[in-house]
């Protein structure tokens, strides 16, 4: 990555630890690429599968979502209907009484 560039440390380090701290990070640098060729196809076959199976679950997650929120939707619908019937037939009853009232 920056193997090229870098820039002097300059955090209170005495040279000793800047040196070890320099050779630890090219260790660790080299280390990483040594392991990332090897295990690479492998580590992404198994990755994928899991990534796989994840999206399987969360889909049919998803799926039974949606069908329950359509059976909730359907039953605010008709839930709405009915307070729409129920209020015509109350405003039918009050006009009717006010009527009576008015004879």
């Amino acid at each position: 990555m920056t193997d090229g560039i870098r820039p002097d440390i300059n955090i209170g380090l005495s040279p000793g630890e800047k040196s070890d701290l320099e050779k630890l990070i090219g260790e660790f640098s080299a280390g990483q690429n040594k392991d990332s060729s090897e295990n690479s196809v492998e580590e992404n076959q198994k990755q994928l599968a899991a990534m796989k199976r994840l999206l399987a679950r969360h889909g049919e997650m998803l799926m039974k979502f949606d069908s329950r929120m359509k059976a909730f939707y359907e039953i605010i619908r008709l839930t709405q209907e009915k307070s729409e019937i129920m209020n015509d037939r109350i405003n039918a009853v009050i006009e009717t009484v006010k009527e009576q009232k008015d004879v």
